[in-house]
């Protein structure tokens, strides 16, 4: 295969393969197809270099690198190539940019392009260079010029000699008035090679010391299709060995040896015969030694002899080479060539090293490619390959199968999702009822916190200090009022006694009913913020309070308020009955302690305060406030003689004035039902447990609703809830992603079955 049929073949194979890299790039970069790492890794890495040799194979381009370190001669060896003292070659450095030259067949195609620097670029030239010191300075030396290339933009010289255009070539290459502002350099000529796209890159020294040389050294040695080093001394220096590593880095897939030339130069400037051969020997050795280089690849001369002894060379070469007749004698000296035209030719190593060039773009550089390209192939389709087969497992080609085989799947996998969510919810639910509702547990809460509980039994001490307060207000405003209307004329203390007590019992029964209802409203709030925490298990979903709490807010508010009401009067109401409806030593009274039952006497167990008067209800009904301030009275039935301090009044109810003792009476009638309100209905009522119970109830009833809230989840997460989306797995948030892997695994497929055909 010549190569130009090797350069179309290749064309087609390396696009088709970028082709499928492309695609298996775009599919493994889908988190949801899970495809290793090293798979992605391989294929970016290979796309890069693959896609450089494509664009060389499609401008049908072969880049031959010529680089070398500072004053190693490359500029005097391409000069010596073209057999024409053209490019700069003086002591000092003499090329700033690199020199692009290329092979055209005919005369009339020849010409010079310079392609000068943008305002941007030259702006980033000048970043590059602030922190070298000579050349930063240069530039502004000569701020007139670089302005005036930079304003005359890009160039063109034809010409029918490569002599034609040696100044303005020197000018824009070499000359630092000029060539900083000088992009690139481009000469074409028919004197490069007989083969058609060849192209050399004269690059600057890698030691130069401008970072910039050394970014386009190594561009240009991962961007070419063969490197001739320029090499002065017998071992390779540091900047050399940079040689091997960018030209590795840049083409992975063929040695170094396999596209390295090195021309061994200025062999003139040896000694003798013996140390020529040394210095040939220790350079091959060191090549072997670091690159497997054979040592039909390494030619050793002098570029500038050869132009010197073949009347080639300009004044500055023979000024810096030397005279013709000594440059001869050294070299018959050093190669034992006798023949002068031999010596000429072959004693300069400039024939050979062409010679061997021209033999590698004729037979090997057909292999190279081939070893390259197929390599490059070979990585990326079967690493494409491997990723198909990877996700193909997984996921169908067919949109219609991918969809219908990625709704079932993401259902199996919510599925599978909810269940181990659905133990996370029941868990940290019961932790809330423990901690919240019926606990206390120190390390958990502060100590001034309290729970659910705590705060129910808290709030309905506070209902029945703001009752009791305004019953007391509404109790006394109405006093003197029944009093006048119990006068006739004479104040008659029974009669008003009765009276009063009538109102009072009536207002007490409203009472009883507002602490039924406020305590049904704080029940009420407790259950909805337990129904609350419940909706926050749930994402916030409006379904959970509509689910458990039936009909509405005010239909559960109605069945509380009605079960309180029940456990309150049942309590209350006989309490209230026997301490208002009559005085004491009444037959009202004493009828009513005869017909309490002994569900009364409950009261009794379960009261909780410290007056020893009140630790049994039918006794204190029927002793009244003397069971408190009457110290015989205290002792006799009681067993104790210290009095109550809790009210100050103490007369004796004989020297009272009627009304003040009426007064007295029921004010502490009052004051006791308040106290069996605080210390003894309460939990005589079983109102704790009955807040335990409804909110109990609430958490039974969401645990066994199991089956609602799994339809509850699926219509928050196909809703595309937030809060829910934030917690599931990846796979599972976007209804549509996983479509796109089957959609670029078809694509894929499709580009692999190209590459069969």
């Amino acid at each position: 295969m010549d190569w130009q049929t090797a350069s179309s073949y290749y064309e087609t194979r390396l696009s088709d393969a970028l082709n499928v890299q492309r695609h298996a790039v775009n599919l493994a970069m889908l988190p949801q197809a899970e495809v290793p790492h090293q798979l992605k890794e391989v294929l970016l890495q290979e796309a890069e270099p693959t896609r450089r040799q494509l664009e060389r194979l499609k401008k049908r381009e072969f880049r031959i690198a010529v680089v070398g370190l500072e004053k190693a001669g490359k500029s005097t060896f391409i000069n010596a190539w073209l057999e024409c003292d053209l490019l700069p070659a003086k002591g000092g450095r003499c090329t700033f940019t690199t020199t692009q030259i290329y092979s055209v067949d005919n005369e009339s195609e020849q010409r010079l392009e310079v392609q000068a620097r943008t305002e941007d670029e030259f702006i980033n030239l000048l970043k590059e260079l602030e922190k070298e010191a000579e050349d930063f300075k240069t530039i502004r030396a000569n701020e007139r010029t670089l302005q005036q290339v930079r304003r005359e933009g890009n160039l063109t010289f034809p010409f029918t000699r490569l002599e034609d255009i040696r100044e303005p070539l020197k000018k824009y290459v070499a000359d630092e008035r000029y060539a900083h502002a000088v992009l690139e350099a481009r000469l074409y000529t028919n004197k490069l090679a007989q083969a058609e796209g060849i192209v050399f890159y004269d690059v600057p020294g890698l030691d130069s010391g401008l970072a910039k040389h050394v970014d386009e050294a190594q561009e240009m040695l991962s961007d070419c299709d063969a490197v001739i080093l320029v090499q002065r001394f017998t071992s390779l220096r540091e900047k050399e060995l940079e040689i091997i590593k960018f030209t590795e880095l840049g083409d992975k897939n063929v040695t170094v040896a396999d596209k390295l030339f090195v021309f061994l130069s200025r062999i003139d400037s040896i000694g003798s015969a013996e140390a020529l051969t040394t210095h040939i020997e220790e350079a091959s050795q060191d090549w072997e030694r670091r690159a497997k280089l054979p040592r039909d690849r390494i030619v050793h001369g002098s570029a500038g002899a050869y132009l010197i002894l073949n009347g080639l060379a300009g004044e500055q070469t023979k000024s810096e080479i030397g005279d013709a007749g000594n440059i001869q004698a050294q070299l018959k000296r050093l190669t034992r060539i006798s023949d002068e035209e031999s010596l000429n030719k072959n004693g300069t190593g400039i024939p050979e090293i062409k010679d061997k060039i021209f033999n590698y773009i004729n037979t090997e550089r057909v292999s190279v490619l081939k070893k390259r390209c197929e390599t490059s192939i070979s990585k990326i389709i079967s690493n494409s390959e491997n990723i198909y087969s990877i996700v193909s497992k997984k996921y169908p080609e067919n949109p219609e199968e991918a969809k219908l085989f990625e709704e079932n799947n993401r259902r199996v996998l919510f599925t599978e999702w909810w269940n181990r969510k659905w133990e996370n919810i029941k868990a940290d639910l019961q932790k809330y009822y423990e901690f919240s509702v019926v606990n206390k547990p120190l390390d958990s809460l502060a100590a001034n916190s309290l729970t659910q509980i705590e705060k129910f039994r808290e709030r309905y001490l506070q209902i029945v200090d703001n009752e009791i307060n305004q019953l007391r207000e509404e109790t006394f405003r109405k006093k003197d009022t029944i009093f006048l209307a119990n006068s006739n004329p004479e104040f008659d203390r029974m009669k008003a006694n009765f009276a009063w007590r009538d109102d009072l019992y009536a207002d007490i029964s409203k009472l009883l009913s507002s602490i039924a209802h406020q305590l049904a409203l704080e029940l009420k709030g407790e259950a909805l913020n337990l129904v609350e925490y419940m909706t926050s298990l749930l994402w916030g979903s409006n379904q959970v309070k509509a689910r458990l709490i039936e009909n509405s807010e005010d239909y559960f508010l109605s069945k509380l308020e009605n079960s309180l009401s029940v456990l309150f009067l049942r309590f209350a109401r006989p309490v209230a009955e026997a301490l208002i409806r009559g005085p004491v030593n009444s037959d009202t009274r004493n009828k009513i302690i005869k017909s309490l039952g002994v569900d009364i006497e409950i009261i009794d167990n379960y009261y909780s305060g410290d007056e020893p008067a009140f630790r049994v209800l039918k006794r204190y009904v029927r002793y009244g406030s003397d069971l408190i301030f009457n110290p015989a009275i205290r002792q006799q039935i009681l067993g104790i003689t210290r009095v109550t301090t809790q009210i100050s009044i103490d007369v004796d109810n004989d020297l009272r004035p009627p009304k003040e003792a009426v007064i007295f009476e029921v004010e502490n009638d009052i004051n006791a039902f308040e106290e069996y309100l605080r210390y003894a209905i309460f939990d005589a009522a079983g109102f704790e447990s009955f807040c335990i119970q409804e909110l109990k109830g609430l958490v039974d009833s969401f645990r066994d609703k199991v089956g609602t809230w799994t339809g509850v989840a699926f219509n928050e997460w196909l809703q595309e809830n937030p809060l829910l989306l934030a917690e599931i797995p990846y796979s599972l948030k976007s209804q549509e992603s996983n479509l796109e892997v089957s959609e670029r695994l078809r694509q894929l497929s499709i580009a692999l079955k190209r590459t069969r055909l």
